[in-house]
Protein backbone atom coordinates (compact mmCIF):
# COMPACT_ATOMS: atom_id res chain seq x y z
CA UNK A 1 0.00 0.00 0.00
CA UNK A 2 1.33 3.56 -0.46
CA UNK A 3 2.80 5.18 1.97
CA UNK A 4 0.66 8.84 1.40
CA UNK A 5 -2.34 6.65 1.68
CA UNK A 6 -1.60 5.60 4.96
CA UNK A 7 -0.26 8.97 6.08
CA UNK A 8 -3.27 10.09 5.13
CA UNK A 9 -5.79 7.72 6.19
CA UNK A 10 -7.70 9.08 9.07
CA UNK A 11 -8.55 12.42 6.48
CA UNK A 12 -9.45 10.32 3.83
CA UNK A 13 -11.89 8.09 5.76
CA UNK A 14 -13.17 11.39 7.49
CA UNK A 15 -14.19 12.47 4.03
CA UNK A 16 -15.83 9.35 3.01
CA UNK A 17 -17.50 9.60 5.89
CA UNK A 18 -18.66 13.52 4.97
CA UNK A 19 -19.81 12.10 1.88
CA UNK A 20 -21.34 8.65 2.60
CA UNK A 21 -18.57 7.37 0.41
CA UNK A 22 -16.53 3.40 1.69
CA UNK A 23 -13.47 4.08 3.39
CA UNK A 24 -13.07 0.28 3.31
CA UNK A 25 -13.84 0.28 -0.38
CA UNK A 26 -11.19 2.82 -0.83
CA UNK A 27 -8.52 1.10 0.72
CA UNK A 28 -9.19 -1.64 -1.62
CA UNK A 29 -8.06 0.25 -4.94
CA UNK A 30 -5.46 0.67 -7.04
CA UNK A 31 -2.94 3.56 -6.64
CA UNK A 32 -0.54 6.18 -8.16
CA UNK A 33 1.34 8.71 -6.61
CA UNK A 34 3.22 11.80 -6.75
CA UNK A 35 5.04 14.14 -4.26
CA UNK A 36 1.85 15.67 -2.95
CA UNK A 37 -1.33 13.86 -4.40
CA UNK A 38 -2.54 10.47 -4.46
CA UNK A 39 -4.92 9.04 -6.73
CA UNK A 40 -7.10 5.92 -6.72
CA UNK A 41 -7.95 3.81 -9.37
CA UNK A 42 -10.29 0.71 -9.89
CA UNK A 43 -8.80 -1.76 -11.95
CA UNK A 44 -10.93 -4.45 -13.18
CA UNK A 45 -9.39 -8.08 -12.94
CA UNK A 46 -11.53 -9.70 -15.46
CA UNK A 47 -10.77 -6.54 -18.08
CA UNK A 48 -6.56 -7.00 -18.26
CA UNK A 49 -4.31 -9.34 -16.51
CA UNK A 50 -1.13 -7.21 -17.26
CA UNK A 51 -2.44 -3.56 -15.88
CA UNK A 52 -0.57 -0.72 -18.38
CA UNK A 53 1.34 -4.00 -20.16
CA UNK A 54 -2.01 -4.34 -21.66
CA UNK A 55 -3.04 -0.67 -21.44
CA UNK A 56 -6.30 -1.86 -18.93
CA UNK A 57 -8.32 1.14 -18.35
CA UNK A 58 -8.24 2.19 -14.81
CA UNK A 59 -11.08 5.09 -14.30
CA UNK A 60 -9.55 7.91 -11.69
CA UNK A 61 -12.24 7.38 -8.86
CA UNK A 62 -10.59 10.30 -6.36
CA UNK A 63 -8.26 12.83 -6.26
CA UNK A 64 -6.40 13.81 -3.38
CA UNK A 65 -4.06 16.55 -3.22
CA UNK A 66 -1.83 18.19 -0.55
CA UNK A 67 -1.37 22.13 -1.26
CA UNK A 68 1.62 24.10 0.31
CA UNK A 69 0.22 24.63 3.89
CA UNK A 70 -0.14 20.67 3.84
CA UNK A 71 -4.00 20.81 3.53
CA UNK A 72 -5.56 17.87 1.64
CA UNK A 73 -8.13 18.74 -1.15
CA UNK A 74 -10.28 15.95 -2.56
CA UNK A 75 -11.75 15.49 -6.04
CA UNK A 76 -14.22 13.21 -7.20
CA UNK A 77 -14.87 11.97 -10.67
CA UNK A 78 -17.47 10.94 -12.70
CA UNK A 79 -16.78 7.61 -11.48
CA UNK A 80 -16.73 8.08 -7.59
CA UNK A 81 -20.06 7.46 -6.48
CA UNK A 82 -19.51 3.81 -8.72
CA UNK A 83 -16.80 2.32 -6.91
CA UNK A 84 -16.83 4.08 -3.66
CA UNK A 85 -20.65 3.95 -2.89
CA UNK A 86 -22.06 2.37 0.08
CA UNK A 87 -24.70 0.73 -2.29
CA UNK A 88 -23.42 -1.25 -4.98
Amino acid sequence: MCKLFDEWASEIEMFCQKNDLSFDKAKTLSQCWGKDDLILQYYDKEKGKNGLLDETPMPVVLWIKRDKNGNLSFEKTEHTEKYLGKVS
